[in-house]
């Protein structure tokens, strides 16, 4: 068309090329390069701070307490004892990951470490069809927890608490509220105890459970389902996930797992105490939220909380070795699940401002 002017066509500026404005100076320009290795080392460092974290810990307590502490005997007990936490842990990362509590799983364990014991010592039943009965037991306890949940739509938290309470009682009631203890054959016991080139039968059990639950939550579509539930619950039911059975397959996975720790726990051991789900759950939680801070931080996940668990088993087992009181147990407990959710909370709000 004539008496228009086409205005001259400017070539597209390149990405970063900073504007000069006439009568300013030009801001100091920022290497992209310098960024990215900024922003590479702040993300190795968010990673895998946990583990340094271990290796420190383990490295000041070898020499402060080197005849005790820095000994292969130590490394086995500490793998050993610190295996049926870290079950119970991952136990409880499962309900997590799709946005749910389980605050029945201490209780869970102290009931399979129960009824294993008095059907096997007292009771005198063969060792494999005890354990077969104690883990359908812990899978029956997840679906109730699972179908209260969904079905009813009452809040998890409360929930398993409830649960819970009615877990104690039957403990309680199954046990008399006694140590139960008693012979059995040797395998079994065995089982609990015995090491494989070196390493704890016990840790084991934990590393073969943690493999497969890795693969579960970070490879498959179920565990994709279960973090997109855990994001969102809303916007996963509208792109079509089956969020309630999602939910009722996660409880079912957590008591069988507070059933394969209480009957391990019962082998190591060789009998059970009514009392000690009371004290399980704090550390299980502690470690859960912990290991979301390592790994994957922000998330839950599996590696993070194997390593947490084994964090929080070294700090308490090398002060206690130092001559510490029992109560540091709690003690490091309680610091390691604030300090978890005080780093959870500031990357949140980081997040939030970018």
């Amino acid at each position: 068309m004539t008496g228009v002017k086409e205005s001259p066509q400017r070539a597209p500026r390149p990405v970063g090329e900073q504007v000069v404005v006439p009568g300013k100076t030009p801001p100091p320009q920022t290497s992209g390069r310098k960024l990215g290795a900024n922003r590479g080392i702040s993300d190795f460092t968010s990673k895998f701070a946990l583990i340094g974290v271990l290796v420190l810990l383990w490295v000041i307590f070898s020499l402060l307490n080197p005849s005790v502490f820095a000994t292969v005997s130590n490394l086995q007990t500490i793998l050993s004892v610190q295996a049926t936490t870290g079950l119970l842990a991952l136990a409880v990362v499962v309900p997590l990951v799709a946005g749910h509590f389980d605050l029945s799983t201490g209780f869970q364990l102290g009931l399979a470490q129960s009824l294993c014991a008095v059907l096997v010592l007292r009771e005198h039943w063969p060792p494999l069809i005890a354990l077969l009965l104690v883990l359908l037991v812990g899978v029956v306890i997840g679906v109730v927890n699972g179908q209260l949940i969904t079905r009813l739509g009452l809040p998890s938290f409360t929930t398993t608490l409830g649960t819970g309470m009615l877990v104690l009682g039957l403990t309680e009631w199954l046990t008399k509220n006694q140590v139960i203890t008693g012979t059995a054959a040797a395998w079994f016991f065995d089982l609990g105890r015995q090491s494989v080139a070196g390493i704890p039968l016990p840790f084991l059990y934990l590393a073969i459970v943690a493999a497969v639950l890795f693969v579960l939550l970070e490879y498959t579509v179920w565990g994709r389902r279960a973090y997109a539930i855990g994001a969102n619950v809303v916007a996963a039911r509208l792109s079509g996930i089956a969020a309630d059975k999602q939910v009722r397959q996660s409880f079912a996975i957590t008591g069988f797992l507070c059933a394969l720790a209480g009957s391990i726990s019962m082998m190591s051991l060789g009998g059970s105490s009514p009392v000690i789900g009371l004290g399980s759950l704090l550390p299980a939680f502690a470690a859960a939220f912990l290991g979301a801070t390592c790994i994957r931080p922000g998330r839950y996940n599996v590696l993070g909380t194997i390593v947490a668990v084994y964090v929080i088993g070294v700090g308490i087992t090398g002060l206690q070795q130092l001559g510490a009181d029992v109560f540091v147990q709690d003690v490091f407990n309680g610091a390691a699940l604030l300090i978890a959710l005080t780093i959870a909370t500031i990357a949140r709000r980081r997040r939030a401002r970018g």
